[in-house]
């Protein structure tokens, strides 16, 4: 049976991996502090559920040459990855009950004197707002764009290291909202944000769309950020003129429309960058590496990545 598992894990991708090893973190946390949170015994079988499927299933699924099994594959944590992000949402106060926005305000306040949230609403009007609310919600695309970039273009070693790296990012993110929980300023600072954001004609539905969806306790870091950033990183290294283009300006216009829309404090937003710098620079590292180590692979002597592996 050991042999058995070992054979299947050895067919699972790094994101794959990765991700039954956050399930299994959970399960740890979900053990230890199971009072503090509601039905822990169904969470607890969910996420052991979805270990065994990864095990089980995705080994079957690698032997199908099917376009769509072979893209649902390969696409399948993309597109889970939202679900994964509201399970979280029920395991934030697992450890600590309360929150910690008011460490936040009170860093942010003696640094600059105001908090940069209050500060920052008095540059409202609509037409910024209706930027700003857009510029957030690209962040969307951000991960389904730049595997799409890999992905289509067979580039499949680097889609399968992006999406490696910005699961990590997402997951070291989501362990940090359960270990700090913090609601964000839209949550915490609602009787001081005085303006209503109206925009000219996407902003009420994506507000109200971000409103059913946030989770209030996972504003630090800002995962937008950290993720938005590895993805940035990767394109740049490899379609540079889409990185510098396209996601460059995207990012930043993300990570200012996440204080301007009260999703995020400055701290969150720094944190994130800062997350997503570093894991975005091991990322490149890591697979520049892999990369000049596959171009030696017997038969692969054209100097091309061996992209069989997918």
């Amino acid at each position: 049976m050991i042999e058995a598992l070992s054979q299947r894990w050895s067919t699972l991708k790094l994101f794959d991996k990765v991700l039954i090893y956050f399930f299994l973190t959970l399960e740890l946390l979900i053990l230890f502090f199971h009072q503090n949170i509601s039905y822990p015994f169904l969470r607890f079988a969910a996420y052991g559920g979805a270990i065994l499927f990864l095990l089980y299933i995705i080994p079957i699924l690698n032997s199908s040459n099917h376009k769509i099994i072979h893209f649902l594959r390969h696409w399948y944590i993309i597109l889970t990855i939202t679900f994964i992000y509201w399970s979280v949402g029920h395991l934030i106060h697992m450890i600590f009950p309360g929150l910690f926005d008011g460490y936040i305000i009170s860093f942010e306040e003696k640094i600059s004197g105001q908090l940069p949230n209050i500060w920052v609403q008095k540059f409202e009007n609509p037409y910024l707002t209706e930027i700003m609310q857009i510029s957030y919600a690209v962040y969307w695309a951000t991960v389904p764009v730049g595997a799409a970039i890999f992905y289509f273009n067979k580039r499949y070693q680097e889609f399968e290291y992006m999406l490696f790296f910005t699961l990590l990012t997402f997951f070291v993110s989501y362990l940090l909202f359960i270990i700090i929980p913090v609601a964000g300023p839209r949550f915490f600072l609602s009787n001081q944000i005085y303006i209503s954001y109206k925009g000219i004609f996407a902003t009420e539905f994506l507000r109200s769309f971000v409103e059913g969806a946030g989770l209030e306790g996972g504003a630090f870091p800002s995962s937008h950020v950290a993720v938005a950033i590895v993805v940035l990183f990767f394109v740049w290294k490899y379609y540079p003129k889409i990185g510098k283009r396209a996601f460059l300006p995207a990012v930043i216009a993300l990570s200012v429309a996440t204080v301007y829309g009260q999703y995020h404090y400055l701290t969150d937003v720094i944190a994130g960058a800062a997350m997503g710098i570093l894991i975005g620079v091991i990322g490149i590292r890591y697979t520049e590496k892999k990369l000049n180590v596959s171009v030696l692979v017997p038969g692969n002597t054209a100097g091309t990545p061996d992209s069989s592996r997918l």
